[in-house]
């Protein structure tokens, strides 16, 4: 498919001469990759539209004449359509297949989907209006599918431009409605641009770049060599508003907000254009645990940290009102530990694209993915298994940015509202997250303090309180991450791993389930007297319980105490619950004492056994 014998047309441009081969018998429009002029391909001809295209090098792994295979068949990418608006960009890659059709790849925030377009059937069910879609409400059916809306695009004030041949015309409109909708491994997009009652209808499923064999991509040499940058190197600048430091990552993310003045700054062309803030926001300040621009190594990989924000929790009836009230009812009320705020780290690597580490307070950690792949959904927030049953809800809350610095793949603000909805188990969750305009599916992994050190142990200014793991260990946990997806959501596996959490949280001295464990082990004799023997004196039987309700009831609380003024758990925490337990377990054996000297040493089981 690379070769000149497959162009159908092979002419010049009538503009500025150049050689231009066609390779699709659908072409309708063609970019000269000279002088950018927009050619139309009538009847063997290339006619001058009196436009010029030119697309914004944003450094993606893709270019013309990269193959493939997708569905097994192979496949060349030989046009593309670059949509600019408001809030970023993304990339529409034509697709001509073996058999001579063509399809899209469809290139967003670093995630992917191949899509062809549906002929139009009068028999077909209605599609919603597009001023009727609703993230986390609208669910409807297409062709004996169900599905929930993940992403919307509304822009008014787009711009489209392109490069290589495409099998439609370059839109003169700055106007895109269109809609994102999943279920599964089912993906459609439903485009509203051209003013139709019905939107046309692109189907497909989302895909790795792994998964399509491509060859013939962007390597980092031809990178650097076309635009000056490589994928994933750190840029360093000024910010034009105060004239502190800014890092971003050159062709990955486009806005900047400034660390030190909260300005926020487009970077797509390399220029910081300083945008006007409309108000004053307030900034939670505090100092992050991990630098921005840290590298980290995980699993033989080096990674950035683009990015850091701050999040709040807030009450779902307040942040996001319009939430379907199943989900609001289902709501478990909030402990204080779970009430105040986290921390999110963006990741980057060039190989590998975007991972977030979640700092938690108490060391506590978290890793997480963005899922290509959706669960099978029942309505638009209701995952089902396999076995078409419903995966455990866990909890939803819902939380606004506070401060972020550093670069992101979306325009990031203070104030910014997220709702979260967490199924499975806390060891692995399946997770849900919502804005005005989006929903993505994540799998959230806890990992242990270790991990983090062991990625960052070779950047001496960053503190983990931890001592780093061994290095199989530490690939060990990363790959099971990885390798979890949403089908793997079944009862069975979150027994398993519920299961281990439990045992885990059993060394873990700030876990209310250690000091717990830990008295009762130190009172096993007594338990073991009221349990089998039974005690004598029924005075001695009601105390023990009453202790021991006491000790369970504080000690499960103790460890985990924190004031909201700190925003941490108190360090001297795990010496009170230490002082808790012996002082517990004195008065435990202390009453034991008591009650067996009153009997002259001995006691009477209601069987009429005694033991000492």
């Amino acid at each position: 498919m690379n070769s000149s014998s497959s162009y159908l047309l092979h002419t010049s441009c009538p503009s500025c001469g150049a050689e231009i081969g066609i390779r699709s018998a659908t072409a309708v429009t063609a970019v000269c990759g000279y002088c950018h002029s927009v050619l139309l391909v009538n009847q063997n001809k290339l006619l001058q539209s009196g436009r010029h295209s030119a697309v914004l090098n944003d450094l993606s792994p893709l270019q013309i004449g990269t193959t493939g295979k997708w569905q097994g068949k192979s496949f060349i990418l030989i046009g593309r359509i670059q949509v600019h608006y408001e809030a970023g960009l993304w990339n529409e890659w034509h697709a001509l297949l073996e058999d001579g059709s063509s399809a899209w790849l469809s290139e967003t925030n670093d995630r992917f989907a191949f899509t062809r377009l549906q002929p139009a059937s009068a028999g077909e069910e209605k599609l919603p209006e597009f001023s009727s879609l609703k993230v986390g409400k609208t669910f409807f059916k297409y062709q004996s599918r169900w599905y929930a809306v993940a992403d919307i695009h509304k822009t008014s004030r787009g711009q489209y431009v392109a490069e290589g041949e495409l099998p439609v015309s370059l839109p003169n409109s700055e106007t895109a409605l269109v809609a994102d909708c999943r279920n599964g491994l089912s993906f459609i997009t439903l485009d509203y641009s051209s003013g139709q009652q019905q939107p046309e209808v692109f189907a497909g499923r989302g895909v790795t770049l792994k998964s399509l064999k491509l060859q013939n991509t962007r390597r980092k040499e031809q990178i650097r060599s076309q635009t000056g940058y490589v994928k994933g190197r750190t840029k360093r600048g000024k910010c034009p508003s105060c004239g502190g430091e800014i890092l971003w990552v050159s062709g990955v993310t486009d806005y900047v907000l400034c660390q030190y003045c909260h300005g926020q700054m487009d970077m797509s062309e390399d220029a910081a254009l300083q945008k006007n803030i409309s108000e004053k926001r307030e900034w939670y300040e505090r100092q992050l645990t991990i630098k921005i621009g840290s590298k980290a190594r995980i699993n033989n990989e080096e990674w950035w940290v683009l990015g850091a924000m701050i999040l709040v929790e807030l009450p779902v009836q307040i942040a996001f009102p319009d939430v379907p009230l199943y989900v609001q009812v289902m709501r478990e009320e909030t402990e204080e530990e779970d009430s105040l705020g986290w921390t999110e780290y963006l990741l980057y690597s060039p190989r590998k694209g975007f991972l977030w580490l979640l700092e938690l307070e108490n060391n506590q950690w978290a890793m997480s993915s963005t899922l290509d792949d959706w669960p099978i959904l029942n309505g638009p927030l209701q995952p089902l298994d396999l076995k078409r049953e419903d995966i455990p809800f866990l909890y939803d809350y819902a939380a606004h940015v506070m401060y972020a610095a550093g670069a992101f793949y979306w325009q990031v603000a203070p104030g910014d509202r997220m709702y979260y909805i967490d199924y499975g188990c806390k060891a692995h969750k399946l997770s849900t997250t919502l804005t005005d305009n989006e929903q993505s599916w994540s799998v959230v992994s806890t990992i242990p303090a270790s991990l983090v050190a062991t990625w960052f142990q070779n950047d001496k200014n960053i503190s983990i309180k931890a001592k780093p793991l061994e290095r199989d260990k530490a690939v060990e946990i990363v790959r099971e991450h990885q390798g979890i997806k949403a089908k793997d959501f079944n009862a069975d596996n979150i027994r398993k791993w519920s299961r281990q959490t439990f045992i885990n949280s059993l060394f873990n001295i700030y876990n209310p389930n250690f000091w717990i464990a830990l008295f009762v082990v130190l009172n096993l004799p007594v338990i073991f007297i009221i349990l089998v023997g039974g005690p004598a004196d029924y005075d001695y039987g009601i105390d023990a319980v009453l202790v021991f309700i006491l000790a369970f009831s504080l000690l499960s609380t103790v460890p985990k105490l924190k004031t909201r003024q700190l925003n941490k758990t108190r360090k001297y925490n795990i010496y009170i619950a230490a002082i808790l337990l012996i002082a517990f377990t004195w008065i435990d054996y202390a009453a034991h004492e008591t009650d067996t000297n009153s009997s002259g040493g001995h006691y009477y089981s209601s069987s009429g056994r005694w033991h000492k």
